[in-house]
């Protein structure tokens, strides 16, 4: 397991902002002990599960380095990138005693029986463990649901991201604000940090989201900072909204094209994005090359409200253009979610079709430029 492995695993290290998962942690030892029974962690996202699995794969006392992998693809992709990595494996004889799959939603449950078949069938395998938003049903499993943070532990959380002894009482309301979810107080903390008081009453009551007023990318291809390095403007946009990801609802659908673009550029897709009109269904072709060949991915972007779900139809129109044009998979990515009849749809074609909603749109933007 090397390469895209080898990127997303760097054999855990540990966080020192780390609060309030200390039940978490024992039970993962304690279940880690029972080898053919995989370990399924589960939670929504920003909740902390990929923290969690490094900062425990950290803590174990291994002979070979423990290893993480992160489903990037669709699981027709993924599939094949994960069975051609067990087959190395097992050439090889260099098996982790560890060994985590993050963002396992992408397989269905037939998919995840074959991968922990497989790996668990290697004696030297201690743990495996499959973070997933959803828990799925799979044999012998332990599933742990990771749920918010407490608030005093949210709290310590902040202060320790902030650098202060203690949260002025400006700042209370900062951890309620976050619901729990670590994501959240880092982003909040992040947003706060070096300001003023004045400054932070504004933030906190929204104002960071008027993209207009606080987000100016400029009109120029290429700006050039102070280190000085050259970026584009998709990346500067990408920055900004690191910072204030809300601002994403006010970008113009075809910005949000191209934001999307960017992001699967970044996730290791060779990207074309398509003419702004005519598009026949597909906003951006993502191709990836995998040891079984190139794949092409459609991707449908719909930027909408938060409280405008996507409906099955738009799902069923990708699918109809995917037929049509002998594409490897598709995707909808959108910044609402997803009804429950498109979920259902895309469910009967999961080899074929992946819905991204805002949770994995906030996902792909906080990690972007660190893989």
């Amino acid at each position: 397991m090397n390469e895209e492995m080898g990127r997303d695993g760097d054999h855990g290290t540990f966080n020192p902002v780390f609060f309030g998962r200390q039940r978490e942690m024992e039970w993962l030892h304690d279940r880690s002990r029972t080898r053919q029974s995989p370990i399924v962690i589960t939670g929504v996202p920003g909740v902390g599960k990929t923290t969690l699995i490094r900062q425990f794969l950290a803590s174990v006392r291994t002979r070979r380095p423990p290893y993480i992998w992160t489903a990037r693809y669709s699981s027709v992709e993924a599939m094949a990138e994960i069975r051609a990595r067990i087959d190395e494996l097992y050439r090889n004889r260099d098996i982790p005693e560890f060994i985590a799959i993050d963002e396992a939603e992408v397989f269905g449950e037939r998919e995840l029986d074959e991968i922990t078949e497989r790996i668990l069938n290697f004696k030297a395998v201690r743990a495996l463990i499959f973070a997933t938003r959803h828990a799925p049903q799979i044999s012998r499993a332990e599933v742990l649901h990771l749920g918010p943070l407490r608030p005093s532990d949210a709290h310590d959380m902040l202060r320790s991201l902030l650098g202060i002894e203690r949260l002025p009482a400006q700042l209370a309301d900062m951890a309620e604000a976050g619901a729990g979810l670590p994501l959240a107080l880092a982003m909040l903390a992040n947003l706060v940090r070096g300001r003023n008081l004045d400054e932070m009453r504004r933030l906190l009551r929204g104002e960071i989201y008027q993209l207009d007023q606080q987000i100016i990318i400029p009109k120029p291809e290429l700006i050039t900072d102070v280190k000085p390095r050259i970026i584009t403007v998709n990346e500067a946009l990408v920055e900004q909204l690191q910072r204030q990801p809300e601002g994403i609802y006010d970008l113009p659908s075809r910005k949000f094209e191209k934001l999307v673009a960017e992001l699967l550029t970044d996730l290791g897709y060779d990207v074309e994005l398509t003419p702004a009109t005519r598009d026949g269904g597909k906003d951006i072709l993502a191709y990836m090359t995998t040891p079984h060949g190139r794949l092409l991915c459609l991707v449908e972007a719909k930027r909408y409200r938060h409280d405008r779900k996507v409906g099955v139809e738009l799902v069923r129109e990708l699918y109809g253009t995917l037929v049509d044009a002998d594409a490897s998979s598709a995707m909808l990515v959108t910044t609402s979610s997803f009804s429950e009849d498109a979920r259902l749809f895309q469910k009967r074609h999961e080899y074929k079709l992946s819905l991204r909603d805002y949770g994995n749109v906030l996902q792909w933007i906080q990690g972007y430029g660190r893989r």
